[in-house]
């Protein structure tokens, strides 16, 4: 990013619209800010270490002025936007890491090596990543076990919904969690189906005991 032409101190981003990354993101920009300061300990020492405007400041009890200010202020409005997109993205680029980035107008190397530098910031996005996972399990539970209803036409009209199950799913979800299913409790044909002598309802029982299992662990 060049921050002589797109940098901005959070004074100029307007307060409505920080307070409603911050809704999205879950954290405020002053908490992302104190953490960009105090991790100024990690810059190495030099001629300008102790300057209150110098990029090269180490030195987190001084408060920040011009050059500085501008970038830290900067920074942290940037993490920011990159945590509220990726969590609270719209549907279709929701937990979408690239869509988070380029909506902060930040390259992902820049992104990458801010998570290395602050631990908070990785942090969030780890937390975020596991929110992912979750939405993903709860997904596929519902395709394997609850189902969702498929309207079947004829002749381009619309006749009847009936309720359809993924099969794969519901093996490879339990093969996740039970080794025991993964030994012996089903067998793959050519095609890559479902066994037509297995009792698919009766696994669809055992998945969503071991999910109810799981969740108290």
């Amino acid at each position: 990013m060049d921050f002589s032409t797109k940098a901005k101190l959070l004074e100029a981003r307007g307060a409505e619209t920080i307070a409603d990354y911050e809704r999205r993101a879950g954290i405020s920009v002053q908490t992302l800010l104190s953490m960009v300061r105090n991790d100024r300990v990690r810059i190495p020492d030099s001629p300008a270490c102790r300057l209150a405007h110098s990029l090269s400041c180490n030195d987190p009890a001084l408060e920040a002025k011009g050059e500085l200010k501008l970038n830290e202020e900067n920074k942290a409005f940037s993490m920011l936007v990159i945590i509220a997109e990726f969590r609270d993205g719209p549907e279709s680029a929701r937990f979408s890491m690239r869509h988070a980035y380029t909506s902060a107008d930040v390259h992902r190397s820049t992104m990458v090596e801010w998570r290395k530098i602050h631990k908070l910031f990785d942090s969030i996005m780890e937390s975020i990543q596991d929110e992912m996972v979750d939405t993903m399990r709860a997904e596929v539970y519902r395709r394997a076990v609850v189902g969702h209803d498929e309207p079947v036409f004829y002749q381009g009209i619309r006749t009847e919904t009936v309720r359809k199950f993924s099969d794969s799913l519901l093996q490879f979800t339990l093969m996740g969690y039970d080794s025991k299913f993964r030994a012996k409790d089903v067998n793959m044909n050519v095609s890559g189906s479902l066994d037509s002598n297995i009792n698919i309802e009766g696994l669809r029982e055992r998945l969503a005991q071991r999910l109810v299992s799981k969740s108290k662990e």
